[in-house]
This record gives structure tokens, C-alpha cells and sequence, in this order.
């Protein structure tokens, strides 16, 4: 017997127990206690800590938690508060109180602001009152829980102290309405009130896996702001979760919330994820309903509690139908699988609730889908059994009895097959996913253990079986066959992965015709598998399809329309000249998921897609806007995988916004997620590289050739399905050109040239590499192969990436190289590209700095030294306007061509601090005997000579 079970026999054993007591003299009870327990100690204390309590003066039931902290209602809302430690003006460590907002059973909260000068912030302040003194450990035990919450929807902890010897803290300032009043004052219908409650669900389930519990849930406690952004507040006695407890005095004594509390709450007994489930399922009734079933605050306990313990609550819709005024929800669309899942959130035994938030949330996203829920199964049944319960007379239970099922069963029939057919799909496809390792397919290899046949090998027998063995049931052939797909998809068997979506394709087209959503959603992964696979062809022709049926059938507002704007862009990825009609496409893509399928798998995608193209087109604040939304919606959903490329995304365009602090940031938790997600691989290397990148682009060079030549010991050198090995192995190339070390370059650029040819999808990344290459052969005097590579990037650049980032490094690149070379007039024209791109491009690119330094030493050369002069000061200029990430080195090359022009113009005490500190910055950036130190060096050694001559 599980302990579900166990749970659930002792809970009734309790509730029968008590129900017999209080119907009982007071005087009578000790020897019915005796009885009704039969020398169960442990029930024995239970009842009798339960019949203490409700004989005693119980006004802890009647203090509810404090309504609000960290929030502010606005003017003309907020209750007057008539005590209030604290006056306005008066200062709490760095802030100052500006006003009241609400006081509760342990503290009082002010709205403050920060008041010593470091920048303008208002602050809601809790404060705990000196009558409240004896709960310090609960009021020091919500910061400590406050401060390991990180989610969007839960008040944030910002400071704390102590003030006059009171404990307080410091919390965001939540300006908006209960949830309930929010929704009422703006009339929003059955789904705007679903999509805030399963926002509720995400930050309450994120509490749980933090192993804490609320328990305090309602809408005073649950605040929806101005712009519909839900704020969960007041972890005033919320608890951890901790295994095996019976819950000690102050969780007994604690304040809660009789209308919101569970019966395990006001018995005084464990708490567990299933009280939270409590609490929001009444929320939800009152959320869609306009009110509660009934009222418990002010009730004597011993009333309250019985009614909690027996009373069941009416059918959510039967009691919007019969409530005054019309109920915020129309009960046509309450009635059914709402009716059942609000009943099941009720449930006064633990065990029979939803025993999880994110199975509670579930069911709810099932019922919108139009999907079975699991709350069906049964309820009706329980219902039942309340009913007889409560009406215990023999004749009038079986009178109810017979009207209830005579009257029902034709209603319940159509229920309970759905409810049974959804179980016995479940069933199905667990026991033919179990099959698959049993062994008895004829297929299955003779000569192996079950357990050395690979997975790829299981799911080809499982694909032939499902067309044999479901032929009459094609509906969960259907979702077998997504199963499937999905699961070759993460095995990165693209082939098989196109195999079995044609095959789903063909099978939807024949039970739901060619316009059904999930048909056109099959051709469009056919689509994406086409452009993939280079198929351009075929990829335009499935778009063309799909287009005229998602127009002719209705279904241009619609995620179906989303994922084919996403294809749609993805097919013009490469082309010149497209990437403003690629970010038009995904921008559309993101608005139709935010406004008609925000939960949506693919919205995430649609996110980043268009972060992408905005960081592309050196929109940084849009893009990382964009990253920031998408990390929203997967840092608690468990996709790690996912929530690593987004960081490693979000942190390359804080790059070039100048955000290098939070770029570090990002890189190093992409990289400790993915380390402890997928071990050492792919998208571990990836965060490492680009952290190195970073940090050695910014002068760190011990640090970034540290983490560099460990990733070096186990980056495979072999050309991969996914790139990234190659990316890294292309970071770590450049770096060692930047410090000067392109001998040791040039072999890993090569042979990554040879992969990159031969694989010929992304032009962009070999472009990039020509232009590398180029650049080290330079380096190292091989100079007709630089030139040709150089000019071939350049111009290439030039043609697909107009005004871009990348064609003005390329450009500077064969600049510099050409005015090394000898070649003047060459040179001059790179030069004279990237400056008639200046201010163009954004972020301000240190290739202009440069691009200003090449003019200065071609007027040097000319003998043009006024010119020169001016070019220099030009080039500092520009590089004082650059704020993103680059390589610091460019200001080393900076001084030198400065030291150059004032020499030439007699400063030679200029030049000498020029060369000087030039070296030293060198010194700190390069390898030791890199060709910039060198040049360094020998500068610095003309000026001692020339001092010495003078």
C-alpha cells in the first residue's frame, strides 16, 4: 500500500473521529477518544491537539497574513491603517517612508525611497512590529526564502536590516490590484483569467521545486499590475518542505486565511505541495465563478472546521448559474472539465488532490486545448459519496441516490468513456514504448542483449509497427508518430526524422483532409527539413502550398501562420540584402504567438529568431529585450538545453551594447547549466569559447589562454553535424592571430576552411574564416595568399552584408594588410570605405579608429604631417565612441601610429610616453614575443636613443 493510500485511510479515520466528538457532551469525550482510537497513538494526539484547540479562544484563525506587502494599491483603494510605527520622512537605513500601505499579523509595510543619493528607487519596507517580536524566527525565515526566489511573477527581496533593533526588509514595490478586482475591472473573459492563473501556477510550482510552501494564497496576495504582469507576495508563513514532518507549534499557531486554508491547515497538520493546490483551486473558483462557495472567516473553529472537513463545495458552474448578477465567466464554459477540476483541487483529503502545481496547471492548459483532463476520472463518484455522507439517513440517502444517478446517467456516460479512452491511450502507448525493448519483434536482433541495441535501431521497429498494429485506431497512430519523429530529432537523425513526418503527413491528410492544422503543420516540417538539407526547391513549393490553405481556410491568425513566417524566414537566411525582410517575418511570427498562442513550443524560437535578425541589423536593446522575454518562458520550464543557447545568445548581443559585466555573466551560467544538463559537449564548449573570447578580447590573456587550452584537450578536431566544435577551435584560432601567435593559427584555420567548403551552409561563418586566414598569412609573409583571401572576404561582405559590423572589420583587415604591403592606393580605398560607413553602423566599430590610423600613416608617408596629426586625433576620437566589446589591442596599434605622427612633428617626449605605454599594454595583452611587442619595444628603444643623442 502506498503512502497516498495510507495518507488517505488516516485522514478519514480523523474525520469520522472528529464528526462523532463534537456531537458529543464535552464531558463525554475523554472516554470516546479512548474508543473511537482503539490504541492508535498517534491518532490519539491528533484528536486530542485538535479538540484542544478548538476549545480554546482559536484567534490566530481569525488573523489573517498581511494583505499586500510589497505592493501598492492605488489612491483611493488602500484601507486606512490606524497604527503605524513609522512616520513619513523618517529614515530606515537608506530609505525613506513615504507612507503606509498595510499592517498584518506580524509586520507592518511602508512605501519608501531610496533616500542616500545612489539613484531614485521606490521600495515597499516590512517592518516587524514590536507585539509581533516572539515570531522573529518567521519573519527572519520570509527573507531567507525571499532571497533564494528568483522568478518573474514573485516579489523580489532587495535589502534588509535592522532599525531601532527591528528586523525589517526591503521588497520591489508591486503597483496593481488583486487578481480578482483586476480581472473584474476590465472585463477579461475565460482565457485572459486562465492565462493569469497558470502564470500563478509557474511561480507557485517554482516555489515548490525550491521546497517551499506558500500558504497564504488568495488574491490579496496575488496582484496582477497596470501592463498584466502577475506578482506572487507575502511568504509570511510560507515553509519549507521537509520530508517526513508533522509540523511543529509555530507552523500550528501560525496566521492563515480560513476561506483560502486547506482542512490539513486548520486541523494544524502537515503541510504539503497539495495545501498550495488547495488554495489555488479555490482561487480559481472565485477567479471564474466571481465568489466563494462560502465564508469561514469569523466562524468559531470548531464550525469551521466542520464545515471544512464535510462541507463540499457545489459544482463550480451550478453555482455561477444560480449567483446574483451574470458571473464573469458564462457557466456554459464552466460546465465539464472546469467543474472537474476545481472539484479535484478541493478535495479534503491531500492524497486526492492534485498532488502537484504543475499537474494542477496541467489540466487547466488540457482544457484549453480541448484535450481530456485527469480530473474526469472519478469525480463524479466522489461527489456522490459526499452526498451520502452528509445525508445520512437511510431512506433520504437512497432517494438521493436513485434521482442523482437516474438523472445523471445519461450526462456521465459520454464522460466516463472519454475519460477511459484518454487512460487506456495512455496505456497504450507506454506499454508499445515498452515493447520496443522487449524483444519479441520479429526484427528484434537475435545475436544481441536487450540492452546493447541501440535506440535508433528500436525506434526503426517501433515506426514499422505502428502502421500494422494501429491501422484502425489512425489518431494514435498520429501521436505515435509524433512520438517518434521527436525522438530521431534528438537523436539528430535528420533523415529518419523527414521519414517519419511524411509519413504522419500522409496519414493526417487522409483522417482530416488538407486543411486541418495539424496537416499543414506536418508539410511545414517538411519544409524546415528541406531547408536544412539545402532543398531550397522544395522548401518554397511546401511554403507556397501552405500558404494558399492557411488563406483559404481561416487560419492566418493562428500559431499554424506563425510557423510558417518562421519557415519563411529561415528560407531566405543567406540571401543578400534580406535580412530586414527575415526580421519582418519573425516579428510577425512573435506578435501571432503572443496574441493567440503564447504557450506555444515554437514562441521561445520565434524569440530568439528575432533577437537574431534584431542584433544583426544593430538593434541590442530590442534584441536583448527579446532575450530577456525568451529566458522568461524557459528558466522554469526544464528545457536546460534550450534556456543555454538563449544565455549564450543574449550575452553576444551584450557584447556589442556594452554590457560586458552581464555578458561575463551570462557565458558562465549558460556554461554551468549546460555542464550539469549534458556534461561535457557541444553547447558546454561553446559557453567555455565564447567566455574566453571575451575575456581575452578584453586583456585578460592569461585567463582566456587558460580556459582556451583546456577546451583544446577534449574538442573533438573532426567536422561535426552541429558546428559547434568548429566554432570553438575558429575562437580559439583568432585569439592566438590576435596575440600575435599566427604561425600556430593558420594549421587550425585551414583545416576548418576545408570543413566549411565542403559544407557549404552558413556563407557568413566562411567568409568570416577567409577574412582570418587572410589575416595570419599577412602575418607571416604570405603575402599573395592574404591579399586573395582579403579582397574575396571583403567583397563578399560587401555584396551580402552591406553597412554591416563584419564588413567593416573585413575591410580594415585588407586595409592594413595593403598599407604593410606596399600597396598605398589600395589601402586608401579601404580606408575610405569604412569611414564613409562612420555613424552608420552600429555599435560604433573600433575599425574606424583604425580605418582614421591608416590615413595618418599614409599622410605620414606623403609627407602631408599636419594631415597626419589630424587623422591621429580623429582616431582616438572614434575609438572613445566604441562601447562594445573589442579587442583591446586595437589602442596599443593606436599609440604606436600616434608615436609615429608626433615624432615626425618633433614632440619626441609625446612619442616616448606614446611607445611606453604602448609596450606596456602590449606586454599585458600578447604573447612574449608577439610582432606588436616587438614594434613596441623598438619604439620605445628609438626614443631612449634619440633622448640620449639630444
Amino acid at each position: 500500500m502506498d503512502m497516498s493510500t495510507n495518507a488517505t485511510q488516516d485522514w478519514e479515520r480523523i474525520e469520522a473521529a472528529l464528526d462523532h466528538l463534537l456531537d458529543l457532551p464535552a464531558t463525554e469525550r475523554p472516554m470516546a477518544l479512548l474508543h473511537l482510537t482503539g490504541g492508535d497513538a498517534g491518532l490519539l494526539a491528533k484528536l486530542e491537539r485538535l479538540l484542544d484547540q478548538m476549545v480554546r479562544d482559536e484567534t490566530w484563525l481569525d488573523r489573517p497574513a498581511l494583505e499586500g506587502p510589497g505592493h501598492f494599491d492605488p489612491p483611493g483603494t488602500a484601507p486606512a491603517v490606524p497604527f503605524a510605527s513609522l512616520a513619513p520622512g523618517q529614515r530606515v537605513g537608506a530609505y525613506r517612508i513615504i507612507g503606509v500601505i498595510g499592517r498584518g499579523g506580524m509586520g507592518e509595510v511602508y512605501r519608501a525611497e531610496r533616500a542616500d543619493g545612489h539613484f531614485e528607487q521606490q521600495v515597499a519596507l516590512k517592518l516587524i512590529r514590536r507585539d509581533a517580536i516572539d515570531h522573529i524566527d518567521r519573519f527572519q525565515a520570509e527573507r531567507q526564502i525571499l532571497a533564494t526566489l528568483d522568478h518573474p511573477a514573485i516579489t523580489r527581496i532587495l535589502d534588509g536590516g535592522l532599525h531601532d533593533g527591528q528586523p525589517y526588509m526591503v521588497m520591489e514595490l508591486v503597483e496593481g490590484q488583486p487578481i480578482t478586482a483586476w480581472c473584474r475591472d476590465r472585463g477579461i473573459g475565460l482565457d485572459g483569467r486562465l492565462t493569469l492563473f497558470l502564470a500563478v501556477c509557474d511561480a507557485v510550482a517554482y516555489a515548490h521545486r525550491n521546497l517551499i510552501v506558500h500558504r497564504d494564497l488568495k488574491p490579496g496576495n496575488v496582484l496582477v499590475t497596470p501592463q498584466g504582469q502577475v506578482k506572487l507576495l507575502d511568504f509570511g508563513i510560507a515553509k519549507r518542505i521537509v520530508s517526513g514532518e508533522e509540523g511543529d507549534p509555530e507552523t500550528l499557531l501560525a496566521p492563515l486565511t480560513p476561506g483560502y486554508a486547506a482542512p490539513e491547515q486548520l486541523l494544524g497538520g502537515p503541510v504539503s505541495t497539495a495545501t498550495d493546490a488547495y488554495a489555488l483551486g479555490m482561487l480559481l473558483y472565485e477567479l471564474l465563478a466571481g465568489a466563494r462557495p462560502w465564508t469561514l472567516e469569523g466562524m468559531p473553529l470548531a464550525l469551521a472546521v466542520r464545515a471544512a472537513l464535510q462541507e463540499v463545495p457545489p459544482p463550480l458552474s451550478q453555482f455561477a448559474a444560480r449567483s446574483d448578477g451574470a458571473p464573469p465567466v458564462p457557466v456554459r464554459k464552466l460546465a465539464g472539465d472546469l467543474d472537474a477540476i476545481v472539484a479535484k483541487a478541493l478535495r479534503k483529503e491531500p492524497g486526492q488532490r492534485y498532488g502537484t502545481v504543475d499537474a494542477l496547471a496541467r489540466d487547466v492548459e488540457r482544457m484549453r486545448d480541448g484535450l481530456p483532463v485527469t480530473a474526469r476520472s472519478g469525480s463524479r463518484r466522489y461527489v456522490l459519496g459526499r452526498l451520502m455522507k452528509r445525508h445520512r439517513l437511510p431512506l433520504a440517502a437512497a432517494g438521493l441516490l436513485a434521482l442523482v444517478v437516474l438523472g445523471g446517467l445519461g450526462g456521465v456516460t459520454w464522460q466516463y468513456l472519454r475519460a477511459q479512452k484518454a487512460v487506456t491511450r495512455a496505456e497504450t502507448i507506454k506499454a508499445f514504448v515498452l515493447s520496443l525493448y522487449a524483444g519479441h519483434d520479429p526484427g528484434f536482433p537475435k545475436d544481441k542483449q536487450r540492452r546493447d541495441v541501440t535506440a535508433e535501431k528500436l525506434l526503426d521497429l517501433g515506426v514499422d509497427r505502428i502502421e500494422r498494429e494501429f491501422a484502425k485506431d489512425p489518431e494514435l497512430a498520429l501521436e505515435l508518430y509524433g512520438i517518434t519523429s521527436d525522438l530521431y530529432t534528438a537523436l539528430s537523425d535528420p533523415e529518419r526524422t523527414a521519414q517519419v513526418v511524411e509519413k504522419r503527413a500522409t496519414l493526417a491528410r487522409r483522417v482530416y483532409g488538407e486543411s486541418h492544422p495539424l496537416v499543414i503543420e506536418m508539410m511545414l516540417r517538411q519544409t524546415w527539413n528541406a531547408i536544412m538539407a539545402g532543398d531550397l526547391p522544395q522548401a518554397n513549393d511546401l511554403l507556397a502550398r501552405t500558404d494558399t490553405l492557411l488563406r483559404t481556410s481561416a487560419q492566418d491568425k493562428s500559431a499554424v501562420r506563425a510557423y510558417w513566417l518562421l519557415c519563411k524566414a529561415e528560407a531566405l537566411h543567406g540571401a543578400p540584402g534580406t535580412v530586414a525582410v527575415r526580421r519582418g517575418y519573425v516579428d510577425q511570427a512573435v506578435a501571432l504567438y503572443e496574441q493567440y498562442a503564447p504557450d506555444h513550443p515554437f514562441y521561445p524560437s520565434a524569440l530568439q529568431s528575432a533577437a537574431i535578425l534584431h542584433k544583426r541589423m544593430g538593434d541590442y536593446a530590442d534584441a536583448i529585450a527579446l532575450y530577456d522575454k525568451a529566458l522568461a518562458r524557459f528558466s522554469q520550464s526544464g528545457d536546460n538545453v534550450t534556456l543555454v543557447y538563449i544565455l549564450i545568445n543574449r550575452a553576444n548581443a551584450l557584447e556589442p551594447a556594452g554590457r560586458l559585466d552581464e555578458a561575463q555573466q551570462s557565458y558562465e551560467r549558460a556554461a554551468a547549466v549546460a555542464l550539469d544538463t549534458v556534461g561535457q559537449g557541444g553547447i558546454y564548449w561553446t559557453a567555455q569559447a565564447r567566455l574566453a573570447t571575451l575575456l581575452h578580447r578584453e586583456g585578460r590573456r592569461d585567463e582566456a589562454m587558460a580556459l582556451f587550452e583546456s577546451l583544446t584537450k577534449v574538442v573533438p578536431r573532426e567536422a561535426s553535424a552541429d558546428q559547434l566544435p568548429e566554432m570553438v577551435w575558429q575562437a580559439y584560432a583568432e585569439a592566438l592571430t590576435n596575440e600575435g601567435r599566427a604561425d600556430q593559427a593558420i594549421p587550425i584555420l585551414e583545416r576548418l576552411r576545408a570543413i566549411f567548403e565542403k559544407r557549404r551552409t552558413d556563407e557568413s561563418m566562411l567568409r568570416m574564416l577567409c577574412s582570418q586566414l587572410g589575416r595570419a598569412y599577412g602575418m607571416v609573409g604570405r603575402a599573395s595568399e592574404a591579399r586573395e583571401l582579403l579582397t574575396r572576404a571583403a567583397a563578399d561582405f560587401a555584396e551580402a552584408e552591406p553597412g554591416s559590423f563584419e564588413l567593416l572589420e573585413a575591410e580594415g583587415r585588407l586595409g592594413w594588410f595593403l598599407l604593410q604591403d606596399g600597396d598605398q592606393d589600395g589601402a586608401s580605398r579601404a580606408f575610405d570605405a569604412i569611414l564613409a560607413l562612420q555613424g552608420r553602423v552600429q555599435p560604433a566599430s573600433p575599425n574606424v579608429a583604425l580605418a582614421w590610423a591608416g590615413r595618418a600613416i599614409l599622410a605620414l608617408r606623403s609627407g602631408d604631417k599636419a594631415a597626419a596629426m589630424s587623422a591621429a586625433e580623429q582616431a582616438f576620437a572614434a575609438y572613445d565612441e566604441v562601447k562594445s566589446l573589442h579587442n583591446v589591442r586595437i589602442h596599443t596599434s593606436l599609440l604606436l601610429t600616434r608615436r609615429a605622427v608626433r615624432l615626425a612633428d618633433g614632440d619626441r617626449a609625446g612619442a616616448a610616453r606614446d611607445a611606453a605605454t604602448a609596450l606596456a599594454e602590449a606586454q599585458r595583452t600578447d604573447a612574449p614575443d608577439s610582432p606588436l611587442i616587438r614594434q613596441a619595444r623598438d619604439a620605445v628603444a628609438a626614443a631612449e636613443e634619440k633622448n640620449q643623442a639630444h
